[in-house]
C-alpha cells in the first residue's frame, strides 16, 4: 500500500503499541478528531506490518462513499479485479481474501458507521485469517475490537528531542521551502504555535505552508484568523482536507441538531469542565446532557478525563464551535449560563466553607480556575454589582487556595469599575484587604478598611453587622504584621465579641487563632486560650484549615515557652490536616515554626532543608515571613543566621536549595516527619531508597535490581521503621536531601 510521500513525523509510541495490539486483536479501530492523523498512522502501521509478517494489505478509502449500501462495494473494488467482478460484492470479498493473510484498512468510517460496523462483523466471521485496522471519528461497536484512541502530537520537549509537533512543522515547512531553518529564537515560538494549534498535524501542516510567506512569530500573532488563514496550497486528495474549517465542517455536519447544540453550548468553557456545568451551560438536564455528550465523545469532538471526571475540547473544535454560536445569535445567552453557573457554585462555596466540605470546596475551584476567571471577565464587561459579587464569594479561591495574586489583579481591576453599589462593593474592599495584607502590602490594606469605613453607615443593618465583624478582623491582621500589638489585639478581641453577639462563632474563628499570636507577640499570659477554643469549635463543625491555623499558632506558643516537643507535635498535627487544603500560608508558617523548633535543640541540615523548601513557597505566592510582623522576621533571621554557623555558608546555601526544589508534596512529606535518627541505611536499603526516589514502583525496583518484589517490600518496610516515617513521599524527599547533604 502506497504512502504519502512526505517525511513520516514522530508518532513511535503510538506505532509501537499499535504493533502490540495488532498481535492481540483482529480489530483496531484509530479513533480522534478529524486532522489528528488518523489515516496516516494507519497506514505506516500496515505497511509496517506487512513488512513484518508478509501480510497482504488493502486500502479502502471511505471518504466518498455516501450510500451506506456501497460500503461493501468499495471493500470490493479495492482489491484486485475488484471492479470488473459483477458478482455479489461481499461474495467476492470472501472468496478473495479466504486464501491469504490479509489485512484490510478501512478509512473514514464516520459517516457511514453502521453499514461499516456490519460489513466489517461479518468479514470478521468468514475470513479467520482477516485482520481490520479502521480509522473513524467514533467507535465501530463491534465484538472484539480495540479502540485505539489517537492523539494530538505531542507539544512538550522531552529532553534534547524536540517536541513531535515542532518536527512536523519544519519537515513541512522545508519541503516547502527547501531553504527553510528554525532560529534558536524562533524555537520557543514555534512550540508556542503547536501547541495553540493543538498538536493536531493537519492544522500544523497548514501552518507550515503558510511560513513561505510569514515568519513564526508573525504566524502566531494571526492564529486568532485560523480558520481562514489556514488553508492548503496545495492539491489535497480530498476537498475537505484542503483547509482546516473544512475537517470540523464535516464533522459538524456529521452531528445531529441536538448535538450541535451541546457543542456550540460547551465551546463556551476555557478549561476542562464537568457534567453539571456542562448541563447548566446548555440548559438542559444531567440525563439528556450525558447522552448527547457521550455522542460527541463518541465522535472524538469531546475529550474524556476518567479519572477526574472532567471533559475538554480541543481549541481548534472550541474555536469553531464559539464561531457557530456566534452566527447563530446564541452566544450571548449561552455566556450568561456560564457565569450564572459558577456564581452560584462560588456562593455555596463562600455559605458552606466552615465545615467538612473544604477540601472538596478548594479542590473544585482550582480545577474551575479557568471557568471562574472567564466568569469574572463577563461580569466585568456586563454588571459591576455581579463582578464584584464574585470576587467576593471567591475569597478562600484567593486566599487559601494560594492564588494571591490572581486575587490582587482582580481586585485592583474590579474596584475601579464604575457604578457598583456599597451592598457589593464593602465585601469586596474586605476582600481586598486580606489579600493585601498576606502579600504584605499594608498601605494597600488600609485604604480598603478606610472606604470600607465610610460605607458602612450607607448598609442595611445586618450587612453593616456582618462587615464589621470582617473590618476589625482585617484591621486587626493588618495592625498584626505592622507590628501594633496593642491595636492588633483590641481590634481581633472586638471582632471575636462581635461575631459571638450576632451568632456567628465561625466568624470568630480566624480572629481566635490570630489573637493568641498577637499575645504571644506581647508576652501576655495565657496565650493559649483563643487558639484553643477555636480548636474546639472547628473540631465540633468538621472544619480542618482552622484547626491546622489554630494547631500553628498554639505550637508558637509553647515554642515561645520553651515547650519544643509540645510544640512540634502542634506543627506536625497542624501539618497533616492541611492534606487536601493545601493552604500555602499556613503550609509556611508550619515549615517556619518547624525549623525554628529544630534549630533550637541544634540545627542540622534538616533545618536548612525545612528553611529553603518554606523560602521557595513563600516565593510562588509573593509573599514571605516578613509579611507576618517583625517579630516574626526577627525570629525567622536568628534561626537562619543560627543554622549558616553551624553548618558554614557553603553548606547551608547548598541544603536550602535542596529545599527549594522539592515539590509540596514532599515538602509536606520530609517536615511531617521526624528528624533524621542516627540508624543508617544499608547498601541495599540505599539502592531501594533511591528508587523510591526515582518513582519507581516496587516491581521496578526488584526488576532493576534483579531481586524479587516480596524482597523489595521488605527492605521498603525496613527503610520506614528506621527511619520513622510512614510514606514512600518521606522516603524520596528524604533521599533527595542527602544526596546533596555531604560537602
Amino acid at each position: 500500500m502506497r504512502e504519502p510521500r512526505s517525511e513520516f513525523v514522530g508518532r513511535r509510541r503510538e506505532l509501537d503499541a499499535l504493533a502490540d495490539a495488532l498481535e492481540r486483536s483482529r480489530l483496531i479501530t484509530l479513533t480522534g478528531v478529524g486532522g489528528v492523523g488518523k489515516t496516516r498512522l494507519a497506514v505506516r502501521l500496515a505497511n509496517a506490518h506487512a513488512r513484518r509478517t508478509s501480510t497482504n494489505v488493502y486500502f479502502v478509502g471511505l471518504d466518498a462513499v455516501s450510500d451506506p449500501r456501497r460500503v461493501v462495494a468499495a471493500i470490493a473494488q479495492s482489491l484486485p479485479y475488484g471492479d470488473l467482478s459483477a458478482r455479489e460484492p461481499l461474495e467476492f470479498v470472501v472468496d478473495v481474501l479466504s486464501d491469504e493473510t490479509a489485512l484490510l484498512v478501512l478509512d473514514n468510517c464516520e459517516h457511514v458507521i453502521d453499514a461499516a460496523a456490519s460489513v466489517v462483523d461479518e468479514l470478521l466471521d468468514a475470513l479467520p485469517s482477516l485482520t481490520v485496522v479502521a480509522t473513524s471519528r467514533r467507535r465501530l461497536d463491534v465484538d472484539g475490537e480495540q479502540v485505539f484512541p489517537v492523539p494530538p502530537l505531542g507539544t512538550e520537549t522531552a529532553g534534547d528531542e524536540p517536541a513531535e509537533a515542532v518536527e512536523l512543522l519544519v519537515a513541512r515547512a522545508r519541503a516547502a521551502d527547501a531553504g527553510f531553518e528554525l532560529s534558536p529564537a524562533d524555537q520557543a515560538v514555534a512550540a508556542q504555535l503547536c501547541h495553540a494549534l493543538d498538536g493536531l498535524p493537519l492544522a500544523i501542516e497548514l501552518a507550515a505552508g503558510r511560513l513561505r510567506t510569514l515568519s513564526v512569530a508573525d504566524l502566531a500573532r494571526r492564529l486568532s484568523q485560523r480558520f481562514t488563514l489556514l488553508r492548503a496550497g496545495s492539491r489535497a486528495p480530498v476537498s475537505r482536507q484542503r483547509t482546516l474549517r473544512a475537517v470540523v465542517d464535516w464533522s459538524h455536519e456529521l452531528c445531529t441538531p441536538p448535538e450541535r447544540a451541546l457543542w456550540a453550548a460547551l465551546s463556551v468553557f476555557a478549561g476542562p469542565f464537568d457534567l453539571p456545568a456542562a448541563a447548566a451551560v446548555a440548559g438542559g438536564d444531567e440525563a439528556a446532557t450525558v447522552e448527547t455528550l457521550e455522542q460527541l465523545i463518541d465522535q472524538s469532538l469531546v475529550e474524556a478525563d476518567r479519572e477526574t471526571g472532567r471533559f475538554h475540547l480541543l481549541e481548534t473544535i472550541r474555536g469553531y464551535g464559539r464561531d457557530r454560536a456566534e452566527e447563530s445569535g446564541e452566544q450571548h445567552d449561552l455566556v450568561r449560563r456560564h457565569l450564572e453557573y459558577y456564581r452560584g457554585l462560588a456562593r455555596l462555596a463562600r455559605t458552606h466553607w466552615y465545615g467538612p466540605a473544604q477540601r472538596r470546596i478548594l479542590a473544585g475551584q482550582r480545577a474551575d480556575r479557568a471557568e471562574l476567571d472567564a466568569a469574572l471577565r463577563t461580569a466585568a464587561a456586563s454588571d459591576t454589582d455581579i463582578a464584584l459579587e464574585l470576587f467576593s464569594d471567591l475569597r478562600y479561591h484567593w486566599a487559601v487556595g494560594g492564588f494571591l495574586s490572581e486575587g490582587r489583579r482582580w481586585s485592583r481591576r474590579l474596584l475601579r469599575l464604575t457604578g457598583g453599589s456599597a451592598e457589593r462593593r464593602t465585601p469586596a474592599l474586605l476582600v481586598a484587604t486580606w489579600i493585601c495584607v498576606l502579600q504584605g502590602a499594608l498601605d494597600e490594606a488600609r485604604t480598603h478598611l478606610d472606604e470600607a469605613r465610610s460605607l458602612l453607615p450607607s448598609l442595611s443593618r445586618a450587612d453593616q453587622e456582618q462587615c464589621e465583624v470582617e473590618l476589625r478582623r482585617w484591621s486587626g491582621t493588618r495592625a498584626l504584621f505592622a507590628g501594633e500589638g496593642d491595636l492588633a489585639r483590641e481590634e481581633l478581641s472586638r471582632s471575636i465579641r462581635l461575631a459571638r453577639s450576632l451568632g456567628r462563632p465561625e466568624e470568630a474563628l480566624l480572629a481566635q487563632f490570630q489573637l493568641t499570636v498577637a499575645l504571644v507577640q506581647g508576652e501576655v499570659p495565657d496565650t493559649l486560650g483563643p487558639a484553643r477554643e477555636a480548636l474546639r469549635h472547628a473540631t465540633e463543625i468538621g472544619e480542618r484549615w482552622i484547626r491546622s491555623l489554630s494547631l500553628w499558632a498554639m505550637g508558637l506558643a509553647l515554642y515561645a515557652d520553651g515547650e519544643l516537643d509540645q510544640a512540634e507535635r502542634h506543627a506536625r498535627e497542624a501539618l497533616a490536616l492541611e492534606e487536601g487544603i493545601d493552604d500555602p500560608v499556613g503550609d509556611c508558617l508550619v515549615l517556619e515554626l518547624l525549623s525554628w523548633i529544630d534549630a533550637a535543640r541544634s540545627p542540622t541540615e534538616r533545618t536548612a532543608v525545612l528553611l529553603g523548601a518554606a523560602r521557595a513557597w513563600w516565593r510562588r505566592i509573593d509573599s514571605g515571613i516578613a509579611v507576618h510582623g517583625p517579630q516574626m522576621l526577627a525570629q525567622h533571621d536568628r534561626c537562619v543566621a543560627v543554622v549558616r554557623q553551624r553548618l558554614g555558608e557553603e553548606a547551608f546555601q547548598r541544603l536550602s536549595a535542596v529545599g527549594e526544589r522539592l515539590s509540596p508534596a514532599e515538602a509536606a512529606a520530609f517536615a511531617g516527619a521526624p528528624g533524621r535518627p542516627a540508624a543508617g541505611l544499608s547498601a541495599r536499603e540505599s539502592e531501594v531508597a533511591a528508587g523510591v526516589h526515582e518513582g519507581l514502583s516496587n516491581r521496578e525496583i526488584a526488576e532493576r535490581l534483579v531481586l524479587s518484589v516480596r524482597t523489595v517490600d521488605t527492605h521498603v518496610q525496613r527503610i520506614l521503621g528506621k527511619l520513622g516515617f510512614t510514606s514512600r513521599a518521606q522516603i524520596a524527599a528524604w533521599y533527595r536531601s542527602t544526596l546533596v547533604s555531604v560537602p
